[in-house]
């Protein structure tokens, strides 16, 4: 049988033994690993490799988004942020940081497998469909914001680097967070998704 590898870490073991429960007799998926800090699941997964995990927004060491950025680099792991915050503010940087997904912690097991097959599937997970928001205040960060009049006059990475004082790396990120918001990567692109939205920005 084909199963999922499934990793779990949070700084309170209560929360991994209640996923654990959850997930108890779900025969096509297998937990191949534990941990109560950041630094110790780096490691873990580094070797493990498993296909999701699920990892603590906040917890002693490297924090869950840390996690994601230095991990996404180097495995192909999918990343589930667990957090007890419904905010927008927290679920905008799981998305931006890349993860897959955002469970609350009292999530039930419906939700729970939900989340773990749409990923699975190649898809996302985040509560309240908020990736779908189309407010520009809510969907884009003021230096996106910045980034996408300059992009929309069809100015180079380079050049936007030079207006805004960034790092050339630093524009690319930020170029490639809006093309994963909008799905685009052209100037046109950019603004027909902005007309279609009803964002006025210009």
């Amino acid at each position: 049988m084909k199963y999922v590898t499934l990793y779990l870490a949070d700084d309170h073991q209560i929360v991994i033994d209640g996923l654990k429960l959850l997930i108890s007799n779900e025969l096509n998926i297998r937990v191949v690993g534990m941990a109560n800090d950041g630094d110790t699941t780096y490691n873990e997964l580094k070797i493990k490799k498993p296909d999701i995990a699920l990892i603590d927004l906040r917890m002693p060491g490297m924090n869950g988004l840390q996690l994601i950025i230095k991990l996404k680099k180097i495995i192909d792991t999918k990343f589930i942020i667990l957090s007890m915050y419904n905010d927008k503010r927290y679920i905008n940087d799981a998305i931006d940081y890349g993860a897959s997904g955002y469970l609350l912690k009292n999530a039930g097991k419906k939700e729970v497998m939900d989340c773990i097959n749409n990923i699975m599937d190649g898809g996302t997970h985040f509560p309240n469909e908020l990736i779908k928001r189309s407010d520009s205040d809510e969907l884009f960060t003021p230096r996106e914001l910045e980034i996408i009049k300059l992009i929309i006059n069809e100015s180079t990475t380079q050049s936007i680097a030079q207006k805004l004082n960034l790092s050339h790396y630093t524009v690319e990120t930020h170029r490639k967070n809006i093309c994963r918001k909008t799905n685009t990567n052209t100037p046109i692109g950019l603004y027909k998704f902005l007309v279609n939205n009803k964002i006025d920005i210009l």
